[in-house]
């Protein structure tokens, strides 16, 4: 090949990289698309910018696997849709497991497992809903209406029940700590919780923490494992990587001790 001919093939290089498929994007690394609750203290935003103990550690998760992501705060039901809708590698924070959402999305490793839930409610209905022994009494019970997120799931074990027994709920699509305005204004007589939210909660809700009584339900079970949830366009390969910083970073073998339920 002479000189000139040579010089020729180099300049029509970039231009037949371009029109192969792919070829001039092969290297770019795939931009993860994290997406979270408004639920302090699992994560938050503050000043603009994502807080919250989980959240951080999803960004050292994410930093090990060598993941570059944005973060940015979606209500529960956006975030669901854009999981269903695959449009991009998305990924979002603190998800509980179950068969439905596993129908449309991948989820992985467990990054945490809350204590047990709590039943909240105001000091004046406390004594009532205490006389109850179990969870599924309280659900029973016509007389007490339950106040819950839209699109939440409890666990297995709490979500098993509130299929099985027609439980009177006021369900709403906002933050948490709109529930405890329900609950104060008696729209409501109670919501399940965790002990690790409450403070925030009723901080956020700018109500009394007297008027409230948190109760321990005897068959509530140990905590949920929470997840990170991909959706389907997320490659495997990603995913491997960001189990394999989770296993790193965390206690598998405490994550996923079974419940006693």
């Amino acid at each position: 090949m002479t000189r000139g001919a040579l010089r020729k093939a180099l300049l029509l290089l970039p231009l037949l990289l371009l029109l192969i498929p792919g070829a001039a994007t092969a290297q770019e690394p795939i931009q993860l698309k994290v997406s979270y609750l408004e639920r302090p203290p699992y994560y938050w935003t503050e000043s603009g910018r994502p807080r919250g103990f989980l959240l951080e550690l999803t960004m050292r998760i994410l930093e090990q696997a060598g993941v570059p992501a944005s973060y940015a705060p979606l209500p529960p039901n956006r975030i669901l849709e854009e999981l269903r809708h695959n449009q991009s590698p998305t990924c979002s924070i603190g998800w509980f497991k179950n068969p439905e959402r596993e129908s449309f999305a991948h989820f992985s490793l467990p990054i945490y497992r809350d204590t047990p839930m709590v039943v909240l409610t105001t000091r004046a209905l406390a004594e009532k809903i205490d006389q109850h022994e179990t969870l599924a009494d309280i659900f029973w019970d016509k007389s007490l209406i339950m106040a819950r997120m839209a699109s939440f799931s409890y666990g297995s074990y709490v979500d098993r029940l509130l299929q099985s027994i027609p439980v009177r709920s006021v369900v709403i699509p906002t933050t948490n700590d709109v529930l405890l305005k329900l609950l104060l204004s008696q729209r409501a007589s109670y919501m399940l919780v965790t002990p690790e939210e409450i403070p925030n909660l009723l901080r956020s809700a700018q109500v009394n923490a007297s008027d409230f009584v948190a109760l321990h339900v005897k068959d509530i079970p140990s905590g949920n494992p929470r997840y990170l949830i991909f959706s389907k366009s997320v490659p495997p390969d990603m995913i491997e990587d960001i189990n394999a910083a989770i296993t790193a970073l965390t206690d598998q073998q405490h994550l996923l001790a079974p419940s006693p339920h």
